[in-house]
């Protein structure tokens, strides 16, 4: 009988044991199902931030790029030509300087900037060069951009020309740009420059220039050379002349809408008017003619700096 009694106990015992056991399992069963949300929720939102910034890191990259490619960028081109003392040389160039300068040589040296937006933009650009003993042709051809004018745009090419003194400086034709010549002698100069400042120094020839909407500067010192005649032109801008003392020059100004000074001050006419038209012998002896023609803006006679 204490027998059946014992283990009637431990039965009862292995049946607590078992239940307990199982609501142990099930609850962490229903912790489980009910936790696992919040885990897949959290894996969520975790990988989202981590999408975004993958994201904005290739946005960025992509950005980087086409900045790289969208550099700037330049090449500098470099021609040595043999020339005749006496050869000419034409150059057009839509977009960029021109710079001649005269040398004792009997050669054209040509250096050439070519500059754009981007490598692309850059090969688009072409400078053709056609040298001939007697002649140099230098041409610049860009990229036409659609319902834009021809000298419309961020490309340019800048050149630097050294040439015989007694070169011919048959034609120069700029669009959007500065030009500047000095140091020939005893031979012709054409330049046009449409937009843009337009300096001719010491060039002791005959000289035919002008200039729509900019600024033009001549500069004269002592030509000892023979008789030559200048003729410049501006139609929207300034005209300054310096002279050097005692260069022997016949100047004639004209200014429809302006004034003409030297310098000194304004120039008076007759009844106190200001002067728009003036015929001034300078220096002594047989004298050179020089024709400035303005239709908008202002003349200016002053002194050549010395050394100028």
């Amino acid at each position: 009988m204490g027998n059946q009694k014992k283990f009637a106990r431990a039965e009862v015992a292995r049946a607590v044991n078992a239940k307990t056991s199982r609501r142990k399992r099930l609850r962490r069963s229903q912790e489980f199902r009910v936790g696992n949300p919040e885990m897949h929720a959290m894996i969520r939102i975790a990988i989202r931030p981590v999408t975004t910034v993958l994201a904005l890191v290739l946005l960025l990259a992509g950005c980087n790029s086409k900045k790289e490619i969208e550099r700037p960028a330049n090449e500098v081109i470099e021609q040595t030509y043999k020339v005749l003392p006496n050869a000419s040389v034409r150059i057009a160039n839509p977009r960029g300087s021109v710079t001649i300068r005269g040398a004792d040589a009997s050669e054209v040296r040509m250096r050439a900037v070519k500059s754009a937006s981007g490598a692309a933009q850059l090969k688009d650009i072409t400078v053709d060069v056609t040298s001939e003993p007697g002649d140099v042709l230098i041409k610049t051809a860009f990229p036409r951009q659609k319902k834009l004018p021809l000298f419309a745009g961020t490309s340019a090419v800048d050149y630097t020309l050294s040439v015989p003194h007694s070169a011919r400086i048959a034609r120069v034709d700029v669009d959007d740009g500065n030009v500047s010549i000095e140091g020939i002698q005893n031979a012709d100069v054409r330049a046009n420059v449409v937009n843009g400042q337009l300096e001719v120094r010491n060039c002791c020839g005959d000289l035919k220039v002008a200039v729509v909407n900019g600024a033009l500067n001549l500069s004269y010192g002592l030509c000892e050379g023979p008789y030559f005649s200048a003729d410049a032109q501006v139609l929207n801008g300034n005209a300054r002349l310096s002279i050097a003392r005692g260069a022997a020059l016949r100047v004639r100004g004209e200014t429809l809408n302006g004034k003409i000074a030297n310098d000194v001050g304004a120039m008076v006419g007759l009844n106190g008017q200001l002067l728009h038209k003036i015929d001034l012998p300078l220096g002594d002896g047989r004298r050179c003619d020089v024709t400035v023609r303005v239709t908008s803006g202002d003349i200016t006679i002053a002194a050549a700096e010395p050394g100028g």
